[in-house]
Parts: structure tokens; C-alpha cells; sequence
């Protein structure tokens, strides 16, 4: 409870921010922040679901999309899937997200064009292990509450660190359960834009999960990704 508390409340820093900002900040308004209008594709060449049958770990890889999209008032519109594929096992993994959330742009006073993005969003969450037990897919519904920075070192550098609290209500279907796991997702991904424009970016993340599915406490973990991300 402390931890979705921490992660709710870190959420709602955008908007206080935007109504309570000191005098020597200045907003997204009057200064160039990251752009929240664009598409991502991604590759996952490394991951691992520990204890994920009989206790056994096993290494995956897989594909994964993101868009976003901007309205005025610094509003976000945010949605993402990603296709898993377990090695030596029946299992795949899909898992999509679409959630509504603000941001707000800091210049701290560095180099022209940098600074530190602040944004909170709150999700709706699908997780579906496929094939899972006596070939039953097991599926789960339910919500997450991101908050995270994303922070332009330089115009054509981002680091985003971002943390999530997820919950996914009850994992089951036909013979296969994973029980109703709920705890925190965290990762880190960094950003570098090919041009002063940030028309097109190169990206590569790691994320991992303290969360908990099913008997066994599978846990996604040292995942890696790269990708690609064009703005608009």
C-alpha cells in the first residue's frame, strides 16, 4: 500500500507542478522539451522469467511497439504491446497497455535546449501468458500508475528512468492460474536523437519486474530492448 501511495502521489507531481512552479522555472511553453507525439518499435534480444515453470528460468526474446500522442494542455494519450517468446517452452507472453496522462517541462537554467521532463500517467493493463497450462491461456486485466523523467542531458541526449505500479487483477483461464499479482515494474532507457530536431531517435532500455505471478513467484527480469522512434 506505501509503495502504490509513493507511485500515485509521484504521478500527480506534473500537474501540481504546472500550477505551483517557482518563478526561475520555466514551462514547456516557452522553452523545447522531448516531443510526446511519435511511434516506437523495439527488439528484445535478452530477458528472463524466473521460476517460470517447475521453478525453472527461462530466457525469452521478443518484439514491442509504443505510440503517443500530445493534446493541448500537455495532456498524453499512451499505448504499448509487446510479444514474448520463451525459449524451450509452450509459453509466449503478450502484454498491452493504454493509459492517459500530463507532463511538465523544467528548464533548470544548463545548455539551450535541455532540461527535465516530469510526467505521471494512470493505465489500463493486459497480461496474457499463452499456452500456459494444459495449452490454457491464462489472462489478467487491470491498472498501473507510471511516473517518471525524462531528462534532455543534451538536445540530442535523453535519460528516462520511470517506475510503475501495476496491478493485474486475477490471471487465470481454463487449468492455468497465476494468481493476482500486484508490485512494482522499473526501468531506465536512453535516447539519442540523430538530429538537433529530434525527428528520429535510436533507443535502448532495460526493465525488470518485482511483481510476482502465479505459486512460483515468476518474476520478468534484466530485460533489454532496442529500438527505433520517429517524432512528429
Amino acid at each position: 500500500m506505501k509503495k502504490a501511495a509513493f507511485i500515485i502521489g509521484a504521478s500527480m507531481i506534473p500537474a501540481a507542478a504546472s500550477f505551483a512552479a517557482p518563478s526561475f522555472f520555466t514551462s514547456s511553453e516557452d522553452t523545447d522539451g522531448p516531443g510526446y507525439t511519435y511511434v516506437q518499435g523495439q527488439y528484445i534480444p535478452q530477458g528472463k522469467l524466473e521460476n517460470a515453470q517447475g521453478g525453472d528460468d527461462k530466457d525469452y526474446d521478443g518484439y514491442g511497439f509504443d505510440v503517443s500522442y500530445e493534446f493541448p494542455a500537455n495532456l498524453i494519450l499512451q499505448g504499448g504491446y509487446d510479444r514474448l517468446e520463451l525459449s524451450n517452452s509452450s509459453i509466449d507472453v503478450n502484454r498491452a497497455n493504454v493509459g492517459l496522462g500530463t507532463h511538465y517541462f523544467i528548464d533548470y537554467g544548463g545548455a539551450e535546449d535541455t532540461g527535465v521532463d516530469i510526467y505521471g500517467l494512470g493505465s489500463y493493463e493486459r497480461l496474457e501468458f499463452r499456452n500456459a497450462v494444459g495449452g490454457d491461456d491464462a489472462t489478467g486485466t487491470g491498472y498501473s500508475i507510471t511516473a517518471g523523467l525524462r531528462w534532455m542531458v543534451d538536445p540530442q541526449v535523453e535519460i528516462n528512468p520511470h517506475a510503475k505500479w501495476v496491478d493485474y487483477g486475477s490471471i487465470s483461464g481454463g487449468q492455468a492460474s497465476y494468481g493476482s499479482p500486484d508490485g512494482f515494474e522499473y526501468g531506465l532507457q536512453l535516447v539519442g536523437y540523430l538530429s538537433e530536431d529530434q525527428h528520429l531517435a535510436l533507443t535502448a532500455g532495460y526493465d525488470r519486474t518485482d511483481v510476482d505471478y502465479g505459486p512460483q513467484d515468476a518474476n520478468f527480469r534484466n530485460e533489454v530492448s532496442v529500438g527505433a522512434r520517429l517524432n512528429f
